[in-house]
């Protein structure tokens, strides 16, 4: 069954949900829209959904839908559109994005009129939200999953971060629980910004999210020199894609590029030396984490939770002006779990020489241990 709420949103907005007269109880999950980490970390907590008998409704957009949509074939789906931010090309990305903030409020605002007339359509109880600060409702229970509980702000503006925090911990206070993708205490990958602030909402710690978190290391001959996991928005994903691959042009290797597009319909070509993937699919990736004698990718948090799963190191690359990653990077190379360098300061030829990875082991994780801490919730909130 397709249908839209209402006339306005005919031409923007696209439903597949499916009749539905049963006492299953529904549970509407909502990423954020921005890159695919979101959306790949919200795979094992709508795995554990599902074992639980919960009807899920996906609700997002672009490639996180097309992502989930993949992972999840059978379930049914929202193409739920919201604010797509513009990234600056050099380093300036907080000016960028700070001018955004009034229209980034706007969509939050709007989130929430969507999902108001979507509760008029469609029974749901439950609604999970992915770091989208607007998935939520006054009138059934909301969860937040973030590790994102306080804000790096650049040194040179470092006096706007209790504002900055304050406005951050208000947006949060919409929902009914945060559930922090991270472990407790000096194992955590997160750092300061999971720190739970003072007179909050209900917080619990699930551990790290990642799909490969039942996924078993391999011994396998590795044969795959430099493996190149791209992600992140436009235009810095490009620009890092380019400057690898005009390094890896003047040197011999077996190289490989995920260049984390997965709505893009051509799968597969090679450039000089390297082969382009513009997705893989689980096992693939899998196959090439195994294979890869060294990683270099973007210290996004979800990526980081994923090598962490898969006991891999690599070379974390910040996106430039991203404070978030930039205290990512430094954090773990602190903690010796990765090496990190600037983007405009990466030299592959020397990258290649220096295989030697950070001594200390990752975290287990625990999937039964998540598993029961996502039940427990469920039932706190009468939910299940």
């Amino acid at each position: 069954m397709r249908f839209d709420l209402s006339a306005k949103a005919e031409k923007s907005s696209i439903f597949a949900l499916k009749p539905f007269l049963s006492e299953q109880k529904t549970i509407l999950f909502c990423p954020l829209n921005w890159g695919l980490g979101h959306a790949s970390r919200s795979v094992p907590v709508i795995r554990v959904l599902q074992k639980l008998g919960f009807r899920v409704i996906l609700a997002a957009d672009k490639a996180p839908l097309v992502f989930l949509r993949a992972q999840f074939p059978a379930l049914e789906w929202i193409r739920f559109k919201g604010f797509d931010p513009r990234y600056a090309k050099g380093k300036k990305q907080f000016f960028k994005l700070a001018f955004q903030l009034p229209i980034a409020l706007w969509f939050n605002y709007q989130d929430r009129r969507f999902i108001a007339k979507l509760q008029r359509k469609t029974k749901i109880d439950l609604i999970i939200s992915d770091n989208r600060f607007g998935a939520s409702s006054k009138t059934i229970p909301s969860v937040i999953i973030t590790h994102q509980l306080n804000l790096k702000i650049p040194e040179s503006f470092k006096i706007f971060t209790p504002l900055a925090n304050k406005l951050n911990h208000e947006l949060l206070k919409h929902f009914s629980q945060c559930w922090i993708p991270d472990f407790k205490g000096q194992n955590r990958l997160s750092g300061e910004l999971s720190n739970i602030p003072k007179n909050f909402i209900p917080t619990i710690h699930l551990g790290i999210l990642s799909r490969f978190s039942s996924a078993k290391p391999e011994l396998t001959k590795k044969d795959i020199d430099l493996l190149v996991i791209l992600s992140g928005p436009e235009p810095q994903r490009s620009q890092l894609e380019a400057i690898i691959i005009n390094q890896l042009a003047d040197t011999t290797g077996n190289y490989v590029i995920l260049r984390g597009l997965p709505q893009l319909q051509t799968r597969e070509k090679t450039i000089h030396n390297t082969r382009l993937l513009n997705h893989a699919a689980d096992e693939l990736f899998i196959e090439l984490i195994n294979k890869a004698k060294q990683i270099l990718c973007r210290s996004g948090y979800s990526s980081i939770m994923d090598l962490a799963s898969l006991k891999r190191h690599a070379v974390l690359v910040p996106t430039p002006g991203q404070t978030e990653q930039e205290y990512l990077a430094k954090y773990l190379a602190r903690k010796n779990l990765f090496s990190s360098v600037n983007q405009y300061d990466i030299n592959i030829k020397d990258l290649l020489k220096n295989s030697q990875a950070p001594a200390l082991a990752f975290p287990e994780t625990n999937p039964e241990k998540q598993e029961a801490i996502i039940r427990h919730q469920l039932q706190s909130l009468g939910i299940l």
